[in-house]
């Protein structure tokens, strides 16, 4: 069984004693004991069958990382329980680290310079091996995505009080017992913003965001659909640091049921890499779901999930937030945000950014072709609001209030 690899807990330290005595390391006791329960110290474990089977310390002294023990059953645990120490050591500043790892391990893997039998030397970063996310199809995001998420104060204020804190102040956390989320869900009606909430959070935390796409999975049969998810979250959990999001997660989890177009396997395969991903010291889970009624209950349980957030239609409040700052951006002059406010109801945040789009662009062919020089006035706006098709429905929103009922956990 491949070894789960998790933040150290003082619960473990007889597991560790007896670990750190049948390493054939004869100081490794008099090194780490000591220093285990200091705040300096940072520690990662392995455990398989529920037996630990591996560790790694380190702590940071200005810009530098030292390693001071790795020990693991073979090398694969061993470059593992380095990348996840890796993480917590570049949040802390550091940029270069020295790894001590006995045993005749090696971590050329990790991009590692030996530079005596056991001491190992690299250059560090926060978001882990660039080749990794470059397969997944991962990359950063800029902080500003979150700042751009305008108008949506009430899904912004719960995720950044319930998903963001205690993930970026980890100690913090530690201190009044907060568990760090390590998997949400988010639903709502489509074009509410949900790919954007599960990027903006990527750009706070600074962790890379990368995508799985069941769709691309689903292509493929059954068998070959398991086989293509353990294969994904394996390169997933390669990462050093990541907000993981599944959009449309439906298509792995539905409600099992007759006419379910999802093979039950997959759906199993898929709740089986929850835990793994849960286990992982700097990775968050995001799914999404337009329906969280069509998902099968069992996936959502809180053993699973931390939270099941609501992300809404916007209201007329955030309707309003939303046209300013498109409005400041397009035009200087006087434009009757009430009467745009009253007449997008129905509107997401993204048929109102098409609208204003729109708009912007009647007032630019006006001045190419008739050298009218005023920029977009009320009506060119209110013209592109009665052209567009909105997302929304009565009913969707009626569904949408109904599941918030009976689903979200916040």
């Amino acid at each position: 069984m491949r070894a789960s690899i998790k933040l150290y807990e003082p619960g473990y330290l007889p597991a560790v004693i007896g670990l750190l005595q049948a390493s054939g390391d004869e100081q490794a006791l008099e090194r780490l004991l000591p220093v285990l329960s200091e705040k300096s110290t940072f520690v990662v474990v392995a455990e398989a069958d529920g037996k630990l089977v591996g560790l790694a310390a380190g702590a940071v002294v200005a810009s530098t990382a030292w390693v001071s023990g790795v020990f693991g059953p073979d090398d694969e645990t061993v470059e593992r329980l380095v990348e996840a120490l890796e993480a917590t050591l570049a949040e802390q500043g550091a940029a270069r680290i020295f790894v001590v790892a006995g045993n005749g391990a090696t971590l050329d893997g990790r991009g590692y310079e030996r530079v005596e039998a056991a001491l190992f030397e690299r250059a560090i970063s926060k978001v882990g091996s660039q080749s990794s996310l470059e397969r997944l199809g991962g990359r950063t995001i800029e902080t500003r995505v979150w700042d751009d998420l305008r108008g949506m104060d009430e899904a912004k204020e719960i995720i950044e009080r319930r998903v963001i804190l205690p993930l970026a102040e980890p100690d913090l956390a530690r201190r009044h017992g907060v568990a760090q989320p390590k998997a949400i869900v988010l639903f709502g009606p489509p074009g509410t913003g949900k790919t954007t909430f599960a990027k903006g959070i990527a750009g706070r935390l600074g962790w890379p965001f990368i995508e799985v796409a069941p769709a691309e999975i689903g292509a493929e049969g059954a068998e070959r659909q398991a086989k293509l998810l353990v294969e994904t979250f394996d390169q997933v959990l390669a990462v050093t640091a990541a907000v993981v999001f599944v959009d449309e997660v439906e298509d792995l989890a539905s409600v099992r049921s007759e006419d379910r177009r999802v093979n039950p396997s997959v759906t199993n395969e898929f709740m089986k890499q929850i835990p793994r991903m849960r286990d992982a010291p700097h990775h968050l889970l995001a799914c999404a779901t337009n329906w969280v009624s069509r998902l099968d209950p069992a996936f959502l349980r809180p053993g699973r999930f931390d939270y099941v957030l609501p992300v809404g239609p916007p209201g007329a409040d955030a309707r309003r937030a939303i046209w300013l700052r498109y409005i400041s951006e397009i035009t200087d002059e006087q434009v009757d945000v009430d009467a745009l406010v009253a007449a997008t109801e129905l509107f997401t945040p993204a048929d109102i950014e098409w609208a204003a789009r729109t708009a912007a662009q009647r007032a630019f062919e006006r001045e190419h072709f008739d050298a009218v020089g005023h920029r977009a006035k009320t009506e060119d706006f209110m013209a592109a609001v009665e052209n567009a098709k909105p997302t929304l429905t009565p009913e969707m929103i009626e569904t949408f209030r109904d599941e918030t009922e009976r689903f979200a956990r916040v």
